[in-house]
């Protein structure tokens, strides 16, 4: 995608591995393809708008037919160099929004949100990979000779200007070989070229070692993790959400291989202690309406008039004009925070139940065969999906939060059981006391009892001792 001042196009790029389309004709114009818009795409940003906010990249996995359609039908359409950039921009936005009709746009009440279909397409369909961008020092580069130098020959027209070329990829074998400074070129069409900065490594190049000591030399331990396994670039002490350690580590590799074979082992040895490996999950992103802030739901397929404030969470008819001084007030708890931050109770509850969902549903559609027939567009949208069959899926992540749940249940019984016993501990030390203190009255009373006969017997060898007297005399 190519972002100048004065214009804007879009342009589509062949897949990286796959065989490249055919040359344009007339540079000025859209190159035309006949591949898969799913595959690799390759983006344009223009320096001297590059702190501008760049569109998210169109959407690859969910709407791969409704791409192809796309695309075809704009191949048919005759493409002039004078087109507007509001028609391109809704050539955009045509291609990432699907049956609006078939999407549930009410929202539940503020302590349930229901997970829409719109949630999780947008939770699985973005690029899973961070772009790679490359700087040049000059403006002589085009896209056309920066791919035929990095991967296949491409055709697409760019600005005459200094620019950003942001590649990406469709799978972690294509970012791990890009990862590799040494394997790409020393220059590209006869210019020098930099990275500004380098994409973060994506959780599909990841794993976690689980149950690490906290108490153990870090150091000690990356270097002897680094030099059992020399693909590993990154590794990182996981923190929860008190930014205190945890018992976890995160490994980053820079080979598709070396993972699969942590996996596969399910255990590595550092130390003369074996330590279990797992897979590593991102979590689930969290569609949040840009209007009135609600869960599961575009902007465009909003039916509230008014937008919302995040801050105080009030609708005003023209938001822009509304200055905001208030406290933070989120709009689905009422805590002290903003509507569409991530640390809401309610958005924390919606996304695990979105990653629930993702990891329950199948993520690999069946591959439906083209249909050249314009009159006709399959949207699975409109067919909704056979009910789950009755014996339990042998999913090893659904397990493990099956065993979590047991083990929470266990560790609740354990603690009302703790509880218990407490009370009744409380209950006899009450009336342990209540007893002492009623044996120190009564050793009280027999102490009086006693000095009162002890005065009793005085009085009485007293009168004997007169008695006598009188006798004797």
């Amino acid at each position: 995608m190519v972002h100048n001042i004065h214009q804007q196009k879009c342009y589509s790029i062949d897949n990286l591995i796959d065989q490249s389309s055919k040359s344009c004709s007339n540079n000025k114009r859209l190159c035309p393809v006949t591949h898969d818009v799913s595959q690799s795409i390759v983006h344009c940003i223009n320096d001297l708008n590059h702190r501008q906010q760049r569109p998210p990249p169109p959407l690859i996995k969910q709407i791969d037919l409704f791409n192809r359609q796309q695309l075809h039908h704009q191949q048919n359409l005759s493409v002039t160099p004078n087109k507007s950039p509001s028609n391109t921009i809704r050539f955009i936005s045509s291609r990432t929004i699907t049956n609006s009709n078939n999407i549930n746009n009410q929202r539940g009440p503020p302590d349930h949100q229901n997970v829409t279909t719109a949630s999780a397409r947008y939770a699985t369909s973005r690029f899973p990979f961070p772009p790679y961008i490359i700087r040049f020092k000059s403006n002589q580069v085009t896209l056309n000779k920066f791919k035929e130098e990095v991967v296949k020959p491409f055709q697409v027209k760019c600005v005459d200007d200094d620019m950003d070329i942001l590649l990406y990829v469709k799978d972690s074998i294509s970012f791990a070989s890009l990862h590799d400074e040494t394997k790409w070129p020393l220059k590209i069409a006869g210019e020098d070229y930099m990275f500004p900065s380098r994409p973060s490594i994506p959780p599909q190049l990841s794993v976690i070692i689980k149950n690490v000591n906290v108490r153990i030399d870090f150091e000690e331990f990356t270097n002897d993790v680094k030099s059992m396994i020399p693909e590993v670039i990154n590794v990182i002490r996981m923190k929860n959400k008190f930014a205190n350690i945890i018992h976890m580590v995160k490994l980053e590799l820079s080979s598709v291989s070396a993972r699969q074979d942590l996996l596969d082992a399910k255990k590595l040895m550092i130390n003369y202690i074996s330590y279990e490996i797992t897979e590593f999950l991102s979590p689930a992103q969290v569609l949040i309406c840009s209007k009135c802030s609600g869960i599961g739901h575009f902007r465009k397929q909003c039916s509230e008039q008014d937008e919302t404030c995040k801050n105080c969470a009030q609708a005003f008819p023209d938001l822009k004009s509304h200055q905001c001084s208030a406290s933070p007030v989120c709009k689905h708890c009422q805590g002290n925070h903003l509507s569409n931050s991530m640390k809401c109770p309610v958005i924390k509850s919606f996304r695990a139940e979105l990653t629930r969902k993702l990891l329950s549903s199948n993520t690999n559609p069946t591959a439906v065969t083209p249909n050249n027939n314009n009159n006709y567009r399959f949207d699975p949208l409109n067919f909704p999906p056979l009910p789950s069959t009755q014996a339990q899926l042998n999913n090893p992540m659904m397990s493990k939060l099956d065993d979590l749940i047991v083990k929470i249940n266990d560790v609740k019984d354990h603690l009302a059981s703790l509880t218990v016993k407490h009370d009744k501990f409380e209950k006899f030390m009450v009336e342990k006391a209540k007893q002492d203190s009623h044996v120190s009255h009564q050793i009280d009373i027999l102490t009086a009892n006693d000095q009162e006969l002890r005065k009793d017997l005085l009085n009485h060898h007293m009168l004997l001792e007169r008695h006598e007297n009188i006798f004797i005399k």
